[in-house]
């Protein structure tokens, strides 16, 4: 499989990147990686992107909260 980029925006925000084999899917509420069996898994690659997801969706938190009504 070659690798790519997938993303869809919106309510059901994602974004799945395939790189040599090693998947890592961004959810709203979710980060998954997934590799296949003789794939290298890159640590500082999977931190980086993990760092990210949380930082994105701290901020999708804090700004969704301040859409609330007082």
């Amino acid at each position: 499989m070659s690798d790519f980029v997938h993303i869809r925006t919106g309510q059901d925000y994602e974004k799945i990147t395939h790189i040599g084999g090693v998947q890592t899917t961004h959810c709203a509420n979710r980060f998954e990686i997934i590799a296949k069996p003789n794939a290298p898994v890159l640590e500082e690659d999977a931190v980086h992107a993990l760092r990210e997801w949380v930082r994105w969706r701290n901020t999708q938190m804090l700004s969704d909260a301040g859409d609330m009504p007082s």
